[in-house]
């Protein structure tokens, strides 16, 4: 009892219907390396005892798992039923099948009767290939801690104090959801690892915002189940996130999402940790070498 912590539940009781059953995590915790690929963090993970497979870490993401079908195929992976799959929008959603995971591995620590939706990915997402996702379920049951800048990936069975520090977290949709100040706007906002922009808002707010020059188009972006144009412009104002303060930052509109965004721009530049068991996190930026630290220091 002193060196590790389980917790268990029924298969597919976690959020957004998939959950692991039971969560084994050391007592001292784990620490594992991350690579980039892409805009995306990766661990090297173990399914039922097979690998190394490559796996992206996406809070974005509700469930505890993605799978590329050919590595479903390739582990001859039951599927045990359908999830409707799609982006926040909650349009054009797709049908994607449910497959059943018996250990998924990271490090020392090991997840059992995983539930994971299979699809391509293989085809769709930017960056040096990867042959999963690690959802934010995955999580429920023990402390997740992204050290973007220092490319580590710690679980542990600690928490977040709740103290100035800590900012609390909604995880309704099965992401973790907070409310970001823009310009004195209160925005609900999803803390996404995986999306690519920064700091990202719904279309409706760029005609009430204070900016420095109208929205101009930047980019196109594509999700599971939608394609559109996004248009960026300066903030006439801070954003801020808990005790940060980000001074005039570029924000991005989408016309999609009916909620805002905090993306890998963002995040990369910072320590992320998520409690899911009392919903709070930590969010603390690291200073570029030679800089001076300072929480209104703006990250592009």
């Amino acid at each position: 009892p002193r060196e590790v912590r389980v917790s268990a539940r029924p298969l597919g009781a976690g959020r957004d219907g998939a959950g692991a059953a039971s969560t084994r995590v050391p007592g001292p915790g784990i620490e594992v390396p991350m690579t980039w690929s892409g805009h995306l963090a990766s661990v090297s993970v173990m399914l039922n005892g097979q690998g190394p497979f490559r796996f992206a870490i996406d809070t974005g993401a509700a469930g505890c798992a993605r799978l590329d079908a050919s590595i479903a195929r390739r582990l001859g992976l039951a599927v045990v039923g359908q999830a409707r799959v799609g982006d926040p929008s909650g349009t054009n959603m797709k049908a994607a099948d449910i497959v059943s995971i018996d250990t998924l591995s990271i490090g020392g620590a090991r997840f059992t009767g995983v539930a994971a939706t299979t699809g391509d990915l293989k085809g769709r997402l930017p960056g040096e290939a990867v042959d999963g996702i690690l959802g934010f379920g995955l999580f429920a049951d023990c402390l997740v801690t992204l050290d973007f800048p220092a490319l580590r990936l710690m679980l542990s069975n600690g928490e977040v104090a709740d103290g100035p520090g800590a900012i609390p977290f909604r995880d309704t949709r099965g992401v973790p959801s907070i409310s970001m100040r823009v310009a004195g706007t209160e925005v609900d906002t999803d803390v996404d690892a995986g999306a690519m922009g920064g700091f990202s808002l719904p279309q409706a707010l760029a005609a009430t915002l204070p900016l420095a020059a109208p929205p101009r188009v930047v980019g196109h972006a594509r999700t599971v189940s939608n394609e559109f144009d996004i248009s960026a412009a300066r903030l006439d104002g801070d954003v801020t996130l808990g005790g940060l303060t980000f001074n005039k930052p570029m924000v991005e509109f989408q016309p999609v999402f009916a909620v805002g965004n905090v993306g890998a721009r963002v995040l990369r530049n910072c320590v992320v940790a998520f409690d899911t068991r009392h919903h709070r996190m930590t969010l603390q930026p690291v200073p570029a070498a030679g800089e001076a630290g300072s929480a209104g220091a703006e990250f592009h």
